[in-house]
C-alpha cells in the first residue's frame, strides 16, 4: 500500500476532481462510489436523497462549513490517497471503510472524543485505490490540527494496514530484487546532501532505476532493429532517441547531485568570478 498526500486546494471541486481524475460533474451520481464518510451529516437529508446525490452536491456538502477571516484565504480542501499493489486481493466494502476511518483519524480530521469534526468522504474511483477529500474547516468554523509530518505519519499507517490486512508491502524485505518506491521520495526537511543521495541512487549505473530504464531501452532497440517488420526497425529507431534522452537525462542529475553534494566548490567558482569582473572593467576603462 502507498499513500500520497495531494497539494491542498482553495476549492473542494477541486480536491474532488483531482480524485476522479476530471471536472465534477453536475449530474452524475457519487454516492455508490463511497465508501466511507464524516459521521455527522446532516440528519435532515434522509438516506435515500443522499443515494441520489450527484459529484456537485457532494462537493458542496463538504464546502458547507466555512473558515474564519484569518484563514479564508488559505487552502483548506485536502486530499490524500492510497494505491495496492496489483496482485493484492480484492478487499470488501466494510474493509474500505475501516481503511478510510483510519486514515482520517491519522489526518487529524476525526480525533477522538472530538465534537466538532471535519466533514470528509472516501471514494473508490479505481480499482485498488481511495481516495479522501476533506474539508480541514471544523464545523466551530476552526482549522484542524493536522499532524506537522502528515505524509510520514500516513506512511506508517499504511505498513500497520499493510499488516492487519495481509497486504503487499510498499517496501520489499531485504534482499528482494523488486524496488517500490513509497511516496513522498524525499522528505520536506531533507537537506541538499540527502537530496543528492535520493539523485545518485536513480542514476546508479548498477542498480538505478533510471539506469536500468536507459539500459533496457537500449537492449529493445537492438533487438527490434534486426526484426524485418517496418514498424518495428520505425519503433527502434524511436527508442534509440529515447535512450539518447536518458543518457542526457542522468548526465544532467549527476551534475545536479554533484553540485548538491559539494557547495563549497560551487561557491568559491562563484566568488573567483565576482573578483575577476572588476578588474576586466578597469582594462577596458584605460
Amino acid at each position: 500500500m502507498i499513500a500520497r498526500l495531494h497539494r491542498r486546494q482553495h476549492a473542494a471541486t477541486a480536491a474532488l476532481g483531482n480524485a476522479l481524475e476530471r471536472p465534477v460533474s453536475f449530474t452524475r451520481e457519487l454516492s455508490h462510489r463511497i465508501v466511507a464518510c464524516w459521521d455527522r451529516l446532516d440528519p435532515r437529508s434522509e438516506f435515500a436523497e443522499r443515494e441520489a446525490w450527484s459529484e456537485f452536491q457532494w462537493a458542496a456538502h463538504l464546502s458547507h462549513a466555512q473558515p474564519r477571516s484569518e484563514a479564508a484565504d488559505s487552502p483548506y480542501f485536502l486530499h490524500l490517497s492510497v494505491r495496492l499493489h496489483r496482485m493484492d486481493r480484492p478487499l470488501a466494502p466494510a474493509q474500505w471503510s475501516e481503511i478510510a476511518h483510519r486514515l482520517a483519524r491519522t489526518a487529524g480530521l476525526a480525533p477522538p472524543g472530538d465534537g466538532e469534526p471535519c466533514r470528509w468522504i472516501a471514494l473508490q474511483f479505481r480499482h485498488g485505490r481511495l481516495d479522501v477529500i476533506a474539508n480541514l474547516v471544523r464545523e466551530d468554523g476552526t482549522l484542524a490540527r493536522t499532524p506537522r509530518r502528515l505524509a510520514e505519519d500516513l506512511a506508517r499507517q499504511a505498513r500497520i494496514l499493510e499488516s492487519e490486512f495481509d497486504l503487499t508491502p510498499a517496501r520489499p524485505p531485504a534482499g528482494h530484487q523488486d524496488q517500490v518506491i513509497a511516496d513522498p521520495l524525499v522528505a520536506a526537511e531533507a537537506t541538499p546532501a540527502q537530496i543528492a543521495e535520493h539523485i545518485r541512487a536513480l542514476t546508479d549505473e548498477m542498480n538505478g532505476s533510471l539506469a536500468q530504464a536507459r539500459r533496457l531501452t537500449e537492449q529493445a532497440a537492438h533487438e527490434l532493429a534486426t526484426r524485418p517488420e517496418v514498424y518495428a526497425r520505425r519503433g527502434a529507431h524511436q527508442l534509440e532517441w529515447a535512450a539518447g534522452r536518458l543518457y542526457g537525462l542522468l548526465h544532467d542529475l549527476e551534475g545536479t547531485a554533484e553540485t548538491l553534494a559539494n557547495p563549497p566548490a560551487l561557491l568559491r567558482n562563484a566568488v573567483v568570478r565576482s573578483t575577476r569582473r572588476p578588474a576586466r572593467t578597469a582594462r577596458r576603462a584605460r
